[in-house]
C-alpha cells in the first residue's frame, strides 16, 4: 500500500521520508518507527523558525522553542501538545530504548493530522483533508542500511531549511491566521484525544494509560493508587459496547466516569445522555468500590471531553464539562482543566451549607481585639460585605479600598475566618510583583491573631519560593508570572490542578489591567499589554474557585 504521508513529497520530501520509513517499521521496529515521528515534530518546528524568520529562544532547547511557537500564536495549545508528546516519546525511544506498536500507531495518526496543518500552512493552502488508513500488518525491513537511511535524512534536512530560509516572507498576521484555520479544520483521531487525556490526568497525579491500564487487561482498583481504568464495564445498551471510557479510582473508591469525545461533539449533550447514563449503570464490581447512591447514580461525579483546551466562543464544544451528580438542581460547567485526586476527595467531603453556617455565627470580636490583628470597623464591614456575597453564591467578588486603609490586613482577618470554619482549604493570594508577595508573607508571620500566634503559626503557609502545595498546605503566596509559567507553559510530568485552591485572592487586582505593569525579567512571557492581560485572566480563571 502507499504511505499517507506520500502528499508531502513535492513541498516537504524531508517530512515525506520521515513519515514512510515511520509507518515501515510501525510494527517490526516500533523503537525507530517512534524516533522518526519525533524527527517529524523536531523537524517541523526548526522550519516554522526558519520560514518565519523567528529569532530562537535564548536557551535554545526543543522545548523552549515550541513554546516560542506558541507564546507567538504561530500553533495552537492542542498543535503544542502533539509537539510535545512526539518530543517525549521520542527522547523515551532515544535513551530508555522504549518501543510501543501502540503508541506507534496513535501516534502516527496524530503525526499525520500535524502535517496535514504544516501543509497547509506553510505549503499548499487549498490542501484539503484526506483520512488516514493505518498501515497493514507486514514485515518491516530486517537488514536496513541505517548508516544510508541517516545520510539521506540529513541531506534531506538541509535541502528543506535551504528552501524554507530562500522562501518569501509572509506577513506574521497572515501566517498566523492561516495556521489558525488549518488548526480548526485538524482532524483528531479518537486515539489521539485518548493519548492527550492520559497525559492531561497523569499530570495532575492520575495513573492514566489507555492502552495499558484497561479493564479487558485485568487492570483494577488497587489500594495506594489512583487509577483511571479505560473501558470500565457498565449495563447501559446506549452505544455499541456499552463501556465507559474511563472509570477514576481513589484507592478502591469508584469516584468518577469519563467519556471522551470527537472534537465536533457538543459536550454538555455528552453529559446528559451518556455521562449519565453510564453513571447509572456501571458496574462496581459487586458493589466493592460503590462509595454512595445519589438518587439513581452510582458515581458522584461524571466528565466529558473532547480533548480540545477550553475556548469561551466554543464553549460546548471544548474544555473539560464536569457535573457533580449528588444534587439533582447541579448543572454541567465547563473547566479549564482536570481535578486531581486530593481536589475529588476534598469536594466529597465540603459542606458548604454547614461551613456558610459557621461563617455567619462566628464572633468579629478576635478581628476587633487591639492587642491582635484590631481592625477597624469599616475593615470588619468590607470582611462583612464579602461574605454576605460569597453565602449568596457569589464567586467573584471586588473589594476596592484606598491607598492606607489596611488591605493586607482586611484580608488578613478574612482568611482567618475562612479557615477556621472550613469555608475555604486551599488559598491562593495572587500577585503581579515579587515585592507585594514578600509583603503579605511577612504580615502572616509577624501579625498576632490567636493565643499570641500568628496566621503562619496556625497554618501550614507556602511562600514565593517554596514548592507546590500539598494537602496540608492551607495559603499558597505566588506570582502571576510563576502562574503563568505552571499553567500555559508547563512541560513537565505535573502540573496544577483545577481543583488545586477553591479561593483566590488577587492582591492589587486592578494591576493586571492596566498599562503600568512591572514585568521586569518575565517579560519575554508576554508579547504585549494585550498579551499580558490574557494571561493574567488565564491565570485566574483557570482553577474552579471564588474570586476576591
Amino acid at each position: 500500500m502507499k504511505s499517507n504521508f506520500e502528499f508531502l513529497n513535492r513541498h516537504f520530501p524531508v517530512l515525506a521520508n520521515f513519515g514512510t520509513l515511520a509507518e515501515t517499521y510501525l510494527y517490526s521496529d516500533s523503537n525507530s518507527c517512534l524516533m522518526k515521528l519525533g524527527m517529524i515534530g523536531e523537524t517541523i518546528v526548526n522550519l516554522c523558525f526558519t520560514y518565519d524568520r523567528i529569532p530562537l529562544p535564548r536557551e535554545n532547547t526543543a522545548v523552549n522553542r515550541i513554546d516560542s511557537l506558541f507564546r507567538e500564536g504561530m500553533i495552537s495549545r492542542d498543535l503544542a501538545d502533539v509537539l510535545h508528546a512526539l518530543r517525549k516519546t521520542r527522547n523515551k525511544a532515544v535513551h530508555e530504548n522504549y518501543s510501543s506498536p501502540e503508541d506507534g500507531k496513535t501516534l502516527l495518526q496524530m503525526t499525520y493530522s500535524l502535517c496535514e496543518w504544516f501543509m497547509q500552512t506553510y505549503g499548499d493552502w487549498d490542501y484539503e483533508n484526506q483520512p488516514f488508513v493505518m498501515p497493514s500488518d507486514v514485515p518491516g525491513p530486517v537488514n536496513a542500511d541505517r548508516q544510508k537511511e541517516e545520510a539521506r535524512e540529513e541531506e534531506l534536512i538541509k535541502e528543506a531549511e535551504k528552501t524554507a530560509g530562500a522562501a518569501p516572507v509572509i506577513e506574521k498576521e497572515i501566517r498566523k491566521k492561516q495556521s489558525n484555520v488549518a488548526a480548526s479544520q485538524r482532524i483528531k483521531s479518537e486515539a489521539e484525544t485518548r493519548f492527550l487525556i492520559d497525559e492531561q490526568l497523569r499530570k495532575v497525579g492520575w495513573e492514566a494509560d489507555t492502552e495499558r491500564l484497561r479493564y479487558s487487561r485485568g487492570t483494577r482498583p488497587a489500594k495506594g493508587r489512583n487509577l483511571a481504568i479505560a473501558e470500565w464495564p457498565t449495563d447501559s445498551t446506549v452505544g455499541i459496547r456499552g463501556f465507559v471510557d474511563y472509570a477514576l479510582f481513589i484507592d478502591m473508591q469508584m469516584v468518577a466516569t469519563v467519556e471522551a469525545k470527537a472534537i465536533h461533539k457538543d459536550i454538555p449533550s455528552v453529559i446528559d445522555y451518556q455521562c449519565k447514563e453510564y453513571s447509572r449503570t456501571i458496574c462496581s464490581s459487586g458493589q466493592a468500590c460503590q462509595i454512595g447512591m445519589w438518587g439513581s447514580y452510582k458515581v458522584p461525579f461524571t466528565f466529558a471531553t473532547n480533548g480540545r483546551p477550553y475556548f469561551e466562543q466554543y464553549e460546548t464544544k471544548s474544555g473539560i464539562w464536569f457535573l457533580d451528580l449528588r444534587r439533582s438542581d447541579n448543572a454541567p460547567k465547563a473547566l479549564k482543566g482536570w481535578m486531581s485526586p486530593m481536589g475529588m476527595l476534598e469536594l466529597l467531603d465540603r459542606d458548604i451549607p454547614g461551613r456558610n453556617q459557621e461563617l455567619q455565627e462566628m464572633s468579629y470580636d478576635l478581628l476587633r481585639d487591639r492587642d491582635g490583628l484590631g481592625l477597624r470597623e469599616y475593615q470588619i464591614k468590607a470582611i462583612a460585605a464579602a461574605e454576605k456575597a460569597l453565602i449568596k453564591g457569589q464567586t467573584n467578588i471586588l473589594l476596592a479600598m484606598a491607598t492606607g486603609t489596611g488591605k493586607t490586613r482586611t484580608i488578613l482577618g478574612m482568611i482567618y475566618r475562612f479557615l477556621k470554619t472550613g469555608r475555604f482549604r486551599r488559598i491562593l493570594f495572587l500577585v503581579d510583583r515579587t515585592a507585594l508577595g514578600q509583603q503579605a508573607c511577612d504580615v502572616f508571620k509577624e501579625v498576632k491573631l490567636e493565643d499570641l500566634m500568628t496566621l503562619d503559626d496556625i497554618y501550614n503557609i507556602k511562600g514565593l519560593e517554596d514548592a507546590d502545595p500539598d494537602r496540608e498546605t492551607r495559603i499558597k503566596v505566588a506570582t502571576v508570572q510563576s502562574m503563568v509559567r505552571r499553567i500555559l507553559y508547563n512541560t513537565g510530568d505535573t502540573m496544577p490542578a483545577v481543583s488545586d485552591f477553591d479561593l483566590i485572592i488577587i492582591d492589587e487586582a486592578h494591576r493586571g489591567y492596566i498599562l503600568d505593569r512591572e514585568m521586569g525579567e518575565d517579560e519575554t512571557l508576554y508579547r504585549n499589554q494585550t498579551d499580558y492581560q490574557s494571561k493574567y485572566r488565564s491565570v485566574v480563571e483557570y482553577f474552579d474557585a471564588v474570586k476576591i
